[in-house]
């Protein structure tokens, strides 16, 4: 399947998020008529939105209306790179491209650190999200602290104090994220794709500050909802053993855990990622929609 094509907009979302760049797939003609829900798209640390297309190719197919944005310090969207909203603040944002755009989801896909940032807004939201059938946590980030010196840590804290927004390289680079090969220009290409491998210190510290509760809000996630759990076997970032404890704790009884097994933290780019992307949307074709490769 080709990549899907996308336009963007600017959306200005008051301090402290700035201008944000907001985007939507488009549907082609086969997919044309009313759609069948809108998925709201959110992506990582030193990501952006355009980088999903892959998902957004597959849910297009599916009927959905796709949309999603830049969490500001990362692609089009205002910021120091890596600076992204406090974990706090990450749902006053959520809120705020929802509100903008008349978007109720009906389903949510949240890659790595997308997902550490959703799953609270998940749980304070579950009484206003009747439209919201399923969420899909694509390489979920839930151990920051994971691989991170202790001395690096405490290091930071006093750090912050005087420089919250100065940033630092967080150690992820692109053979991290999926099996470059010998030779591979990876690295330069995920930077000329708009993508980066830094984070303020005032982020990393709200997200090593809201660790520790994190896994003890899933059960509380509505259990209505229909979960898929996508994690590649080999990856280094954020490793499958904390994908595991997520999912054993996610509540009810519609969940599914995708396992990648020769696949690091996006295995939608390894070198040969149809059987993964198949997989995915068969699960999508199981939610009730139609769709195909």
């Amino acid at each position: 399947m080709n990549p899907a094509l996308s336009t963007t907009t600017s959306l200005d979302a008051g301090p402290p998020f700035g201008r944000v760049l907001v985007r939507e797939w488009r549907r082609d003609a086969e997919t044309q008529g009313a759609a069948r829900g809108t998925v709201l798209v959110l992506h990582g640390l030193g990501d952006h939105s355009g980088r999903h297309a892959w998902a957004a190719s597959r849910l297009l197919r599916c009927g959905f209306r796709v949309v999603g944005f830049d969490w500001p310090g990362n692609g089009g969207s205002d910021g120091i790179r890596g600076d992204m909203p406090l974990v706090a603040d990450a749902g006053v944002l959520i809120d705020a491209v929802l509100a903008a755009k008349g978007l109720a989801p009906s389903g949510i896909f949240a890659h790595s650190t997308g997902a550490f940032l959703v799953l609270p807004w998940v749980l304070r939201q579950s009484d206003r999200l009747s439209p919201l059938k399923w969420l899909w946590l694509s390489s979920p980030l839930l151990r920051p602290s994971h691989g991170q010196p202790a001395l690096k840590v405490a290091f930071a804290k006093r750090l912050a104090r005087h420089f919250p927004t100065m940033t630092l390289g967080n150690g992820v680079h692109a053979r991290d994220c999926y099996h470059t090969g010998f030779g591979s220009h990876a690295e330069a290409d995920f930077s000329r794709d708009g993508g980066h491998h830094r984070v303020s210190l005032r982020f990393a510290l709200s997200l090593l500050a809201e660790e520790p509760g994190l896994l003890d809000l899933v059960p509380g996630l509505p259990s209505h909802l229909s979960y898929l759990l996508t994690q590649g076997l080999e990856d280094r970032i954020c490793p499958p053993r904390y994908a595991e404890q997520l999912f054993h704790r996610l509540p009810g009884r519609k969940k599914t855990f995708l396992a990648a097994t020769t696949s690091r933290h996006e295995p939608f780019r390894e070198p040969e990622p149809e059987a993964f992307a198949n997989a995915v949307l068969s699960w999508l074709i199981g939610q009730g929609v139609d769709g195909s490769d």
